[in-house]
C-alpha cells in the first residue's frame, strides 16, 4: 500500500496504525529469549547480571539456553518462547539474548494475533530483523533494533556509556522528540542534503533485503531506510543495492523520503584494492536523489552505537546527520 497525501504515515503496514509500547518503568520484568543462535553462558550471564544490577526483574525463555547447530534450539522450542514472552502479562519488555541466523524460519508460524494483543518491546538486532519487520507488517509493532543481553551488555569492559544512554533513553522516556545523533568523535557523512520524514524501516542489510517478494517486507514507500551489516563482503552490498534501485525505492512512485547507512563492520578491514568503498557504490548505483541520504550512522554491530525505534516516524536532517521522534 503505497502512501497517500493526507494519511498519517503511521498508517503503513497492512492498514494499521502503529502501536508504540509505553515506556518501561524503573524495576520492570524483562523476557530474554533466543530465537536466533545460541549465546554463550557466560556471556549470558553477564549480560542477565547488568540487567539486575540496573534494577530490573528477569524471566529466563525455558529455551533461552538452548542449542541445535547453529540455532538456539529447535524451531518449536524457539517459537514457543516468543509467543511466552508475549502472551506473559508479567513480562514488560522482551529483550534476544544474541542475533546469528535462523529468524526467517519462524515468520510464517507466528501467531501474530496473539501477539497484537499483547504489545510490548521486542528488543534485539542483526538476524533479529526479520521478526522486527514481520511484527511490523502484520501487528504495527514499533520493535527496538539496538542492544541485546548477551552482546553489547555482556562487554567484559562493561557496556560503552553513549550505547547505555541512548538505549535507555529510548525505552524508559517517551520517545517523542528525542535526537538521535553519533558521538562527537564519530562524524556524520553527509552524501545527499535536506530532510526527510517518515516512519523508520530496515535493519540488517542481508535479512531486510532476503524479505523482499515475501508478505513480510514493509512498505518503504516514503518511509526513511536504514540499513547496516556486518560480515557482507562490497560485492554482496552492491548486488543488494543494484536490486533496492531495480525496486523503485531511490527513484519513482515508491521511493523513500530518505536513506541512513550504518556500520558495515568486517566489509572493508578485509577488501582488497579493487573494492568500491560505500560512498562511491552509492554514488553509481543510487546517483543523485530528492532525500537526504547519511552515512557512517552509528548504528549496527559495533559496541558503540544508537538504538532505533524500528516503525516509528521519525524526521532524517540530511545538513546535520542527526534523527529526531516525530
Amino acid at each position: 500500500m503505497g502512501h497517500h497525501p493526507g494519511v498519517p504515515f503511521f498508517y503503513l503496514f497492512k492498514g494499521n496504525p502503529m502501536i508504540t509500547p509505553d515506556p518501561i518503568q524503573a524495576g520492570a520484568t524483562f523476557a530474554v529469549i533466543s530465537p536466533a543462535s545460541a549465546p554463550k553462558p557466560e556471556k549470558l550471564d553477564r549480560g542477565l547480571d547488568y540487567l539486575r544490577s540496573k534494577g530490573y526483574k528477569i524471566k529466563e525463555g525455558p529455551n533461552l539456553r538452548g542449542k541445535n547447530k547453529y540455532l538456539a534450539g529447535h524451531g518449536p522450542e524457539q517459537l514457543a518462547d516468543i509467543h511466552w514472552a508475549f502472551e506473559d502479562d508479567e513480562v514488560d519488555a522482551i529483550i534476544c539474548s544474541r542475533g546469528g541466523y535462523g529468524t526467517p524460519r519462524f515468520l510464517d508460524d507466528l501467531d501474530y494475533e496473539l501477539i497484537a494483543q499483547h504489545p510490548k518491546f521486542f528488543i534485539g538486532y542483526s538476524d533479529i530483523t526479520a521478526l522486527q519487520c514481520a511484527l511490523a507488517v502484520e501487528t504495527g509493532l514499533v520493535s527496538i533494533s539496538g542492544v541485546m543481553a548477551a552482546v553489547e551488555m555482556a562487554a567484559e569492559e562493561g557496556i560503552d556509556p553513549y550505547t547505555e544512554e541512548v538505549f535507555w533513553n529510548l525505552i524508559t522516556k517517551p520517545m517523542l522528540g528525542q535526537v538521535l545523533k553519533n558521538p562527537s568523535d564519530m562524524p556524520n557523512a553527509i552524501l545527499s542534503n535536506g530532510q526527510g520524514e517518515g516512519p523508520l524501516v530496515g535493519g540488517c542489510f542481508s535479512l531486510f533485503n532476503n524479505l523482499m517478494g515475501t508478505p513480510y517486507f514493509p512498505d518503504v514507500t516514503g518511509g526513511i531506510m536504514v540499513l547496516e551489516d556486518i560480515g557482507e563482503n562490497a560485492q554482496h552490498l552492491d548486488r543488494m543495492l543494484s536490486q533496492f534501485k531495480m525496486a523503485g525505492f531511490f527513484h519513482g512512485d515508491q521511493r523513500i523520503n530518505g536513506l541512513m547507512l550504518g556500520q558495515f563492520t568486517d566489509t572493508w578491514e578485509h577488501a582488497d584494492e579493487d573494492d568500491f568503498l560505500l560512498e562511491e557504490m552509492v554514488s553509481d548505483i543510487i546517483g543523485p536523489v530528492e532525500f537526504p541520504i547519511v552515512s557512517s550512522v552509528a548504528y549496527g554491530h559495533g559496541m558503540r552505537k544508537m538504538t532505533l525505534p524500528l516503525g516509528a516516524n521519525v524526521n532524517l536532517n540530511g545538513d546535520t546527520g542527526s534523527l529526531t521522534l516525530i
